[in-house]
Parts: C-alpha cells; sequence; structure tokens
C-alpha cells in the first residue's frame, strides 16, 4: 500500500499532522503532491 491508495481525507490528516508535528519538509511535500493528484483525478 502506498500513498496512491490512501483517501484524500486520510492524505489531508496526515498533512496537517506532520505539519503539526514538524516533520521533515520533504515529506510533508510529497504528501501535499500526492493529495494534490488525488483532488486533480476527481
Amino acid at each position: 500500500m502506498g500513498l496512491d491508495d490512501l483517501s484524500p481525507s486520510v492524505l489531508l490528516e496526515a498533512y496537517h499532522k506532520a505539519k503539526e508535528m514538524e516533520l521533515d519538509e520533504d515529506f510533508i511535500n510529497i504528501l501535499k503532491k500526492t493529495l494534490e493528484a488525488h483532488l486533480v483525478h476527481q
């Protein structure tokens, strides 16, 4: 299971949590790009 398999709501929550916890900026950007890709394909 990859990030592409997660629902947009789960990705959005993970994105906000990652920002809140000040995780690695690259990881946050990957979450953001994956979420944007999901929203474009809907």
